[in-house]
């Protein structure tokens, strides 16, 4: 009999590679603390905060066809002021002017619509990007408009009013709140961190012992959760899933997205549960949601009460930023059927891959694992573990969840 939970720590431990490292993290830390020093020594007031995964603790290496695929971490910038104060266009070449102008920077510096890149070498030969958006103070006209239509109304008084851009260098503003969708996540993933955080820590300072001279040292912000966990296993996973398809980066969700879905669902779990217990509880309930593709509302409430996370009513898909009410996240859902339908696909493969496996024989579990997260993640944290010399069976391509191959 396959060895569950062994094959279990098998698979947190090519997610664990996959997480930045704690020297990158240390590192890229230093990095924006020193791009905001240099920003206030020119005269400009800002503060720089990081949003996304590095805010979240769900860093992911990416998937890419280089074998040294760099990290990237976005931050906020936030110009002292409101929206009143600049045009979008005059606060971003306020922070742009200032970059160009640095020895240090301006060499590294790279141009985008949305935000300004800054790309950074790193030991090991793998790297890191910091993504910069510029941003000021939502207005409190926008603030109270907001706190109308707010669930979590608590979170609305840190929105940012960002640079939208909207072709022909124009740009108008757009709301964002990447320091409330961060107290959002933080207060529901608070209960998981303390539930697993001394083994948690304990195992880190093992691997990293030459890094830190106790578990004391290591940063908080290293802590992983299993809440957090799941967020990563399904990030790493649609990444490589969704690079397989064609026109796959047009399609597949974006990280807000399952950030919220997993953490929406978890709040309804046991915060004592192990990573596989809420990967299976949550794609259960994802597995639920799919219903939608074929049922009306009336039909999908009836049958399984009611569950919102995802609405899909009079045929408008639904999920709530819950930082930003203004915000569907779900937007390009209806704009191409093929997302939400391709989204519940994927949910399929997931739990084939990651749940299902664990019964399988070596070579087909070592088989899924190199199709669901890629050969070379897999080889760099198992070696060539549950690798066999006997060919595997075929695969009837019809009956297998797709697409089914390596990378």
């Amino acid at each position: 009999m396959p060895n569950v939970l062994e094959r279990q720590q098998d698979i947190l431990s090519i997610i664990s590679e996959l997480d930045i490292s704690p020297t990158m993290y240390s590192n890229a830390v230093e990095k924006y603390k020193a791009i905001t020093a240099y920003l206030e020594s020119y005269g400009i007031e800002a503060e720089m905060y990081p949003q996304g995964s590095f805010a979240f603790g769900t860093v992911v290496r990416p998937t890419s066809k280089s074998a040294d695929a760099n990290y990237d971490l976005d931050f906020i910038c936030q110009i002292k002021g409101d929206r009143s104060s600049h045009t979008p266009s005059e606060l971003r070449k306020i922070l742009l002017d200032a970059l160009k102008a640095s020895g240090i920077y301006e060499g590294k510096l790279e141009i985008w619509d949305e935000c300004f890149t800054i790309e950074y070498a790193d030991v090991g030969k793998i790297g890191f990007t910091i993504d910069i958006v510029p941003a000021t103070d939502e207005s409190e006209e926008k603030k109270q408009s907001l706190l109308a239509k707010s669930s979590y109304p608590n979170l609305i008084n840190t929105a940012v009013a960002i640079p939208k851009h909207n072709g022909n260098h124009n740009y108008t503003w757009i709301t964002n709140n990447p320091r409330g969708f961060r107290q959002w996540f933080d207060e529901i993933n608070k209960p998981f961190l303390e539930a697993g955080r001394n083994n948690y820590r304990n195992e880190l300072f093992k691997r990293h012992s030459r890094f830190y001279a106790s578990v004391e040292e290591i940063p908080h912000a290293l802590d992983r959760s299993a809440l957090q966990r799941v967020i990563q296993l399904l990030k790493y996973h649609r990444n490589v899933y969704y690079d397989k398809l064609p026109g796959g980066d047009d399609i597949k969700p974006i990280s807000a997205i399952i950030t919220v879905l997993v953490t929406e669902i978890s709040k309804a779990y046991n915060p004592e549960c192990s990573v596989f217990e809420l990967l299976e509880y949550v794609l259960k309930e994802l597995e639920i949601y799919a219903q939608h593709l074929a049922k009306n509302q009336k039909e999908f409430v009836a049958l399984y009460g009611a569950r919102n996370v995802i609405s899909h009513n009079n045929g408008v898909w639904y999920i709530a930023n819950p930082a930003n009410p203004e915000d569907n996240l779900a937007n390009k859902w209806n704009e191409n059927p093929r997302i939400p339908k391709t989204f519940f696909m994927w949910i399929k493969v997931v739990t084939s891959d990651l749940i299902d496996s664990l019964q399988q024989d070596d070579k087909h579990f070592r088989t899924t694992l190199d199709n669901g997260f890629g050969s070379k993640a897999v080889t760099a944290a198992l070696g060539e573990k549950y690798m066999t010399t006997e060919a595997p069976r075929l695969i009837i391509k019809e009956s297998a969840p797709k697409p089914y191959c390596k990378i």
